[in-house]
């Protein structure tokens, strides 16, 4: 339908609906001339007033979570003054108003053995009143006939125990309804056990008590324990040493301490804590064991048998060769009637090569690979081509003598002798690809030593401090907008919308043309608008029509729609007004380049569509892709940020 044609059809139908309401106001006037004659007998006037309200609610149980307008509908009557015998009684219509009555339907008790848990409940609203009404519940509107009701679905999750408050808001008033959540579960605690022995290992069984603290009767063992009771279980273990355990009783940790008498050895584990030595040197280490128990002790160390009567002690040597430097660890395996493993670590310098690989440029990074090894770093470039900058540092921890050292690298072989406290250093460039990666790597005294490069795209800092004006094009199409009037739809795809937006110091302008497709076919308008203040509006030239749009600002909302100068009740979308005209100003200081485009592309979005996903940054400029694939590239240069693609803009900044 045309707009003409539903501006015609608003004129008849207005009028069509005028007609009964004249003859009802001409009745309301004949009835008040004749109470304007004064009465022969005096008499008395009483007024009543029924009002029904459906109140604006705002729900906050998890499920229900919109908020929805208000409506009230108000009905007055007044009883008119006793009429002369002779003259009969005015009729008037009944008054037909909504009332409603609403439950929050719920159990008033909830056990539970699992937490969390969801209680489900229902708002059921039934109109007793004898008037059809609206009610707003869980974001929804609902229109209630007399007699009839609404049930609407919700769920509470409950973390903890106790006494909760289901509360809904039901147009703007709120109801509720008090749960009580029990929580049963059985809580299982064992006392400790003391055990001595004589002989390791062993097995024994020991009677563990099992205490349930909870509220829930629990099985252990096949032992039914209920709620405060303790119950005695058997457990069969195999002990190995003395000491203090926790054994598992279907799930419940038991402690066990175990006492072991005899025999009883003490024992001491010895040597240098950091010794220098040259690959193929050995390092020692001494166990000192003591029998302080009350029978002969027989045990072995390493494979040899040694018999301590009580009293009596021992000392043993073991050495461990060394080849590089690092921790050694010296151990004695004892076994017998102490069964353990003592270790002695000694730290060893080894006199070796160090060596440094170092990018110096673009970045500077420092590894130390370990001989025949390689490590590996990323670099991060803004452009594609980067020359690389890389070199090596050897030396030695030599203090007393010179070092005679073999090294390979891109100039070739050559041998150096370092005195102690000197190092070698060279440097090479070569030139990368971003991304991309390149190993490189020399050889000291035939060991490799290497160094993986990655190079890794990253958008550079961008800042813009302020932008004077905006010239863009955007062809990516926005389907099915409609402006719905009271009688009338009007529906049409836009296809492609162009303009300039220019900043002044209190607010900003844009004007520009917009080509849509409709019913009728392809149509060009054009647009002018203005927003500052809080307050802006839109000038639409459109499908043979002038459209004037007022909105407001924080948040966009549209105040007021005139159609060729005359006030209209309709619903303009939003879409119809550039985001650019009241977003936020696109600035940016210090901020990297791909996230700056997703913030500029996402202010000329026009509904969720338009959203940009995801944006890469390729070393010349920012490629951004929206939710419908669109892609676009965002070029930064000297004064502007230019936009190519679907959407095309032209951006002066300063």
């Amino acid at each position: 339908m045309s707009l003409d044609t539903y501006l015609k059809r608003y004129q008849v139908n207005t009028v069509e609906k005028l007609a009964p309401i004249l003859l009802i106001a001409l009745g309301i006037s004949l009835i008040a001339v004749y109470f304007a004659i004064p009465p022969k007998a005096p008499f008395t006037t009483t007024a009543t007033a029924a009002t029904n309200t459906v109140f604006k609610t705002t729900s906050t149980s998890p499920s229900i979570t919109q908020t929805i307008e208000t409506y009230t509908s108000t009905a007055q009557t007044t009883q008119p003054p006793p009429q002369p015998p002779s003259t009969p009684p005015v009729a008037r219509p009944p008054v037909l108003l909504p009332l409603f009555r609403v439950d929050v339907v719920a159990p008033d008790v909830v056990n539970t053995t699992r937490m969390p848990i969801q209680i489900n409940y229902t708002v059921v609203v039934r109109n007793v009143g004898n008037g059809t009404g609206s009610v707003l519940v869980g974001g929804k509107h609902y229109v209630i006939d007399p007699g009839k009701e609404v049930k609407v679905n919700a769920t509470e999750t409950i973390t903890f125990p106790g006494t909760y408050t289901l509360e809904v808001e039901v147009n703007g008033t709120p109801y509720s309804k008090t749960v009580k959540v029990f929580y049963y579960t059985p809580v299982l605690e064992a006392e400790p056990v003391k055990v001595n022995v004589t002989t390791l290992p062993t097995n024994i069984t020991v009677a563990v008590l099992v205490r349930n603290r909870g509220n829930l009767t629990a099985v252990v063992e096949g032992v039914e324990i209920r709620p405060g009771e303790a119950r005695t279980i058997n457990k069969t273990i195999t002990v190995t040493a003395a000491g203090y355990y926790f054994i598992n009783v279907s799930g419940v940790n038991a402690p066990i301490a175990v006492s072991y008498y005899t025999p009883n050895l003490e024992w001491k584990i010895g040597g240098p804590e950091e010794v220098e030595a040259v690959p193929g040197e050995s390092s020692s280490a001494w166990l000192w064991l003591k029998n302080v128990g009350n029978v002969t002790a027989k045990f072995v160390v390493d494979g040899r048998q040694i018999v301590l009567p009580p009293g009596s002690a021992v000392n043993l040597t073991k050495s461990v060769t060394v080849s590089t430097a690092g921790y050694y660890t010296v151990e004695f395996v004892v076994r017998g009637q102490l069964n353990a493993t003592m270790k002695h670590a000694v730290k060893v310098k080894i006199i070796a090569t160090r060596v440094e690989l170092i990018t110096w440029s673009p970045e500077l990074r420092r590894r130390w690979p370990q001989p025949g090894s390689t490590e590996s770093i990323t670099l991060s470039v803004p452009n594609k081509t980067v020359a690389m900058t890389w070199g090596y540092i050897i030396s030695t921890n030599a203090t007393r003598r010179s070092t005679t050292i073999v090294v390979e690298d891109p100039d070739g072989v050559q041998q150096y002798q370092l005195t102690p406290g000197a190092a070698l250093s060279k440097n090479f460039t070569i030139v990368m690809e971003a991304p991309g990666e390149r190993t490189v790597a020399i050889k000291v005294n035939s060991t490799t030593y290497g160094l993986v490069v990655s190079l890794k795209l990253t958008p550079p800092k961008v800042t813009v401090r302020d932008i004077t004006k905006i010239d863009f094009s955007d062809s990516r199409p926005l389907l099915a907008i409609k402006i719905s009037c009271r009688y009338a739809d009007i529906s049409f795809d836009i296809l492609e919308v162009s303009g300039t937006l220019l900043f002044t110091q209190t607010g900003r302008s844009i004007s520009g043309t917009i080509i849509v497709r409709s019913a009728r076919g392809v149509d060009t308008g054009s647009y002018s608008g203005q927003a500052e203040g809080g307050r802006g509006f839109l000038n639409l030239n459109l499908l043979g029509r002038n459209v004037h749009v007022e909105f407001s600002l924080q948040p966009v909302i549209i105040t007021r729609v005139e159609v060729d100068g005359t006030p209209y009740d309709c619903k303009v979308p939003l879409e119809l007004i550039p985001t650019i005209l009241y977003g936020d100003k696109p600035t940016a200081s210090d901020e990297p380049a791909d996230r700056y485009a997703m913030r500029l592309i996402s202010a000329f979005a026009r509904g969720d569509n338009g959203a940009p996903q995801w944006a890469v940054w390729n070393g010349e400029y920012v490629e951004v892709r929206d939710r419908e694939g669109h892609v676009m590239k965002v070029y930064f240069e000297k004064g502007t940020v230019r936009i190519e693609g679907p959407l095309q803009a032209y951006i002066v900044i300063s």
